[in-house]
């Protein structure tokens, strides 16, 4: 659902539904906003002032403490109780953020009201799946999004003086995109960048490990993202029906689906097991590129000796698994690869 300041009055005022309460709720659950985005100082001093609620002093005192003196010069006492009324009780501790670092709401909700900005800058929109059905968004550039419940999306809401098409997600969504070859569609997650020009897949980053990617029209391209530090870097590009699933914390790809040229069987994959590792039918260079990453060593070999190649096995997932793995390549194949830790 998404968060407006007409929703956010209806909250004040009592009247949103029970849908309403709880995407509002989980939006400030997440301390994803600066409340004061959707109402300048001037409306919350409009706002009735509600006085007796349980511990005002207590509460209020606590928050100009949190906050500091500074902060309590330029906020109104007014607000604070505005706010403290609309997060209730239960929920104050996110106030005392106000003057953390994380990504303010300016970067997710249009701020119309605030006549300053240059009116010729975007805003951003943010969308909030608290329901049970899934949530289909329309994308200013004609793309749309199907929001899985208890996902969240948010993207700027006029792509025309950009270079890029940037959503950011968390949880699960499918992406149909709009073909754009000057504007790139790229997906952000946790720790991964999922770029598309004109295709249809799915991101789930709703697993608490675990990112699956899976495209079923076009192309994509998956990367690690830049100002991801100490881990093994992803640059990987996929197939309609290929698929591949990482784990976020390693690095590491845990399952992979992919469609190979061999006449035996068109689809190879591999996965990650707690005991084991299994190829099946899958191309040498793509067990390559698993083996080369999983266990960050640099593999040298001729190209020419692995092309039209394809391998299967199953191994005991441990640290030196792929010391055998490239001994049974090389002997099957007959070919030479050199090792070397990175």
């Amino acid at each position: 659902m998404k968060i407006t300041k007409a929703l956010i009055d209806k909250y004040l005022s009592g009247t949103a539904n029970a849908e309403e309460i709880a995407a509002v709720e989980n939006a400030l659950a997440d301390d994803e906003f600066n409340w004061e985005d959707f109402m300048p100082e001037a409306e919350w001093k409009q706002h009735k002032e509600h006085l007796e609620f349980e511990n005002q002093k207590e509460i209020k005192a606590q928050i100009l403490k949190q906050i500091g003196f500074k902060s309590r010069q330029h906020f109104s006492w007014i607000k604070y109780a505005a706010i403290i009324l609309f997060v209730g009780i239960g929920a104050w501790l996110a106030l005392i953020q106000i003057k953390s670092p994380k990504l303010s709401t300016a970067q997710l909700i249009p701020k119309q009201e605030d006549a300053s900005k240059d009116a010729t800058q975007p805003g951003n929109l943010y969308y909030i799946n608290s329901g049970n059905a899934i949530q289909q968004i329309d994308v200013p550039d004609g793309s749309t999004i199907q929001l899985y419940p208890n996902s969240e999306v948010k993207f700027i809401a006029d792509f025309s003086s950009i270079s890029s098409r940037d959503i950011h997600l968390k949880g699960k969504a499918k992406f149909t995109v709009a073909k754009d070859k000057t504007k790139p569609f790229r997906v952000h997650t946790t720790s991964l960048t999922t770029t598309a020009l004109g295709t249809i897949f799915t991101v789930d980053e709703s697993s608490a490990s675990i990112t699956k990617i899976k495209l079923y029209e076009g192309r994509i391209e998956v990367k690690s993202n830049d100002n991801q530090q100490n881990i093994k870097h992803l640059n990987l590009q996929f197939l309609p029906n290929e698929e591949i699933s990482i784990d976020r914390q390693q690095q590491q790809i845990v399952a992979e689906t992919r469609i190979n040229g061999s006449p035996a069987n068109k689809r190879g994959s591999y996965q990650k097991t707690a005991e084991q590792l299994i190829f099946k039918n899958l191309s040498l260079q793509d067990v390559l590129h698993i083996i080369s990453h999983n266990y960050a060593v640099k593999l040298s070999f001729d190209p020419k000796d692995i092309q039209d190649k394809y391998y299967s096995g199953t191994y005991k997932n441990t640290k030196s698994a792929y010391i055998s793995m490239l001994a049974d390549i090389q002997a099957l194949h007959r070919i030479t690869i050199t090792v070397k830790t990175e």
